[in-house]
């Protein structure tokens, strides 16, 4: 009978459905679009203050003059020799001011490193080219009593290849030339390969 009324009783209770749960992970994905619009819509909103802001803060003038300085600090004009090839084979010379990096020994080591950089777009726009072989090194460089010492790599032996026999010659006055330009007191230019002294 006790079994009878608990049936009975169960039967009135009115089952409860259950409800569908929502996972984490969707209402986790429903946040971060929501928060991502919101974002948007705040920068939308305050970009044309910030725009505003930055110009009359002179903010890339500011950047710009701390590009000039560091240049400044990395790099140096220097007057280097280049060669115009003329039609008859031989070469006229013309020195260029470029900038060129600071190396951290001396002057006459970065005018020469310049060098053997090649030309910029200032000189190759009147025609002016290096005789100098691409792939040369500067290996040491001593200036004694009016002689400069220069020593290269083997690579300056390729050097005016391109431009006859008095190409290696070319070369060597473009080295000459770019140091007197420097130092007027420097009378003699001695080229030295991988410590050879370079005989023409």
């Amino acid at each position: 009978m006790i079994e009878d009324l608990q049936d009975e009783l169960q039967q009135e209770q009115p089952q409860k459905k259950e409800k569908p749960q929502r996972s984490k992970g969707a209402f986790l994905f429903l946040a971060f679009i929501v928060w991502i619009i919101y974002a948007a819509v705040i920068i939308l909103a305050s970009l044309p203050k910030m725009i505003r802001a930055v110009r009359e803060s002179n903010i890339t003038e500011t950047v710009a003059n701390m590009e000039d300085i560091r240049m400044a600090a990395e790099t140096r004009y220097a007057r280097l020799c280049f060669a115009i090839p003329k039609q008859d084979g031989s070469a006229s010379f013309v020195v260029c001011t470029q900038r060129i990096k600071k190396t951290g020994a001396s002057e006459y080591h970065d005018v020469i490193e310049g060098l053997l950089s090649g030309p910029q777009s200032e000189a190759l726009s009147i025609g002016a080219i290096t005789y100098i072989a691409k792939g040369t090194s500067l290996i040491g460089l001593t200036v004694s009593e009016g002689t400069a010492f220069v020593n290269l790599s083997e690579s300056f032996m390729d050097s005016g290849k391109n431009w006859g026999t008095g190409g290696l010659d070319t070369a060597c006055k473009q080295i000459t030339r770019t140091l007197q330009a420097l130092d007027p007191n420097i009378k003699n230019t001695i080229i030295m390969i991988d410590g050879d002294v370079l005989s023409l």
